[in-house]
């Protein structure tokens, strides 16, 4: 066999006696026929090279668009169909046959965009433990490291953890050097401190600097953690770099500091929140107020109400039912229902935490005779289930004869009754011996659409029993 050059084309000269002798190419040549020998035994051919792959202006190469969504269909297919015992395809086979038969490779730039149009996690991974069995001059690179473990961290495998570690295990072991995306996925995805403090050493094992997402991620890992020290360490350390959180991880920061009490560190947090010209919202507002009702601070508590109110931010239910909750703790009864009336004008519904957290705080300053002002005002938003929650309640205080009054309202203001009621109403009238009374309510309670099951009647027999009462005949 001669190769030539001639004018940028490659001339191919073959003698036919000995080309079964020569071992076939892994790369193939389409070349045309130019001149045969006048005895046959010699021919030449032209061979066109073939074109180098287009590049980006920083010199990668581009991936070949086509070639994706094609490998990404057979793989992607012949996953889907079930296998047949006639026809027991296999879908790497099918893409190595493919690419074999057009002497394609491919690129590890293309591999990671295949690799993302996978939506199969299992498949994703045995594709990409297949790319290297393509050619011996494929090799996985950052990218292709980093969008793998990217899919796995965002799948359901039960053992998606391991496989991750095993990827940067491969990686470090293949001494591929990841980027800071890398390692910012990692810090998302890792919940423990061990694989945390794993992250900064690879950061400063592959020469790496963090940015303020870095910062970001590893203070809400380490809060996801439940690691509030942790987190507000690298909070410190970020803002001694000149990083700031977004207003997501501040209130995620702050959050994780008033749970833990860790008070004065919260007011540091909620003045660099100011100094940092990222605004507080609503969210913000609810997690103060809650710190300062806890340690007793009402009028602080009312003081950040009402600067929330002053930009413009609508309270939401938790935002009043955090302001309630802070009232009652100082048992400020007249300022709580205020702010009960408050919420429900502006069209907020109460919840059943919001009556519970008002009608304790009632009970224990003993001003019950307010709870008809707080079912009158919030009228359009008393509920079967409400009603019967507050008598349910009232009776598991004692207090039988407002939860008989309040039970008389439901019963007059709804035309279907309730079964909660119903059983805590005559769970109440037996307690305090009111035997006849509950027999009476038993025969009516039909006419709300509730019907008298076993519950009832042991209920009113066991009273009697107790009070040895004789039933009144009918």
């Amino acid at each position: 066999m001669r190769l030539k050059t001639y004018r940028g084309q490659l001339l191919l000269s073959i003698k036919t006696t000995t080309a079964i002798l020569i071992r076939r190419y892994g790369t193939k040549y389409t070349a045309k026929i130019t001149s045969t020998s006048p005895t046959g035994r010699t021919v030449s051919a032209k061979v066109t090279p073939p074109q180098p792959l287009p590049t980006d202006s920083r010199g990668y190469a581009l991936p070949r668009r086509q070639l994706i969504c094609k490998a990404t269909q057979i793989l992607l297919q012949t996953h889907r169909t079930p296998q047949k015992l006639l026809d027991p395809t296999d879908p790497f086979l099918c893409l190595e046959t493919y690419l074999s038969a057009f002497s394609i490779s491919l690129t590890p730039n293309e591999a990671s965009e295949i690799l993302k149009s996978l939506n199969s996690p299992s498949l994703a991974l045995r594709f990409f433990h297949f790319c290297p069995s393509l050619s011996p001059d494929f090799h996985h690179d950052c990218f292709t490291y980093s969008r793998i473990i990217l899919i796995l961290s965002k799948s359901n495998l039960p053992d998606r953890l391991h496989l991750v570690r095993s990827i940067v295990l491969e990686m470090e072991r293949n001494g591929v050097r990841g980027s800071i995306s890398t390692v910012n996925i990692l810090i998302g995805f890792y919940e423990g401190s061990e694989d945390l403090q794993n992250c900064i050493g690879l950061i400063k094992k592959w020469g790496l600097r963090m940015t303020g997402y870095t910062y970001k991620c590893l203070v809400q890992a380490y809060l996801r953690s439940r690691n509030t020290e942790k987190g507000f360490g690298v909070y410190l350390e970020m803002k001694k770099k000149g990083h700031m959180l977004d207003i997501f991880a501040y209130n995620m920061l702050l959050d994780a500091l008033v749970k833990d009490s860790e008070v004065d560190d919260a007011y540091k947090v909620f003045e660099d929140m100011k100094r940092k010209h990222c605004e507080p919202d609503e969210y913000t507002y609810t997690i103060m107020i809650r710190m300062t009702g806890k340690i007793g601070k009402p009028d602080e508590s009312l003081e950040l109400f009402e600067e929330m109110l002053n930009k413009g931010y609508s309270p939401n239910l938790i935002a009043y039912n955090t302001m309630i909750q802070a009232l009652a703790n100082a048992r400020m009864v007249d300022k709580a229902i205020l702010l009960f009336s408050k919420m429900v004008e502006n069209e907020c519904r109460p919840s059943e935490f919001t009556y519970s957290v008002i009608l304790l705080l009632l009970a224990t300053e003993r001003k019950l005779h307010k709870l008809d002002e707080v079912v009158e005002v919030s009228k359009k938003y008393m509920s079967r289930s409400i009603y019967a929650y507050l008598v349910r309640t009232l009776k598991k205080l004692g207090h039988a004869s407002e939860a008989h009054r309040l039970f008389c309202n439901m019963w007059n203001c709804h035309e279907r009754g309730d079964r909660d009621a119903c059983v805590s109403m005559l769970e109440c009238l037996c307690s305090a011996g009111k035997t006849t009374e509950a027999i009476d309510l038993m025969g009516k309670i039909h006419e709300k659409g509730v019907s008298v099951d076993t519950v009832m009647y042991n209920t009113v027999f066991s009273a009697l029993g107790k009070f040895k009462t004789n039933i009144p005949s009918s």
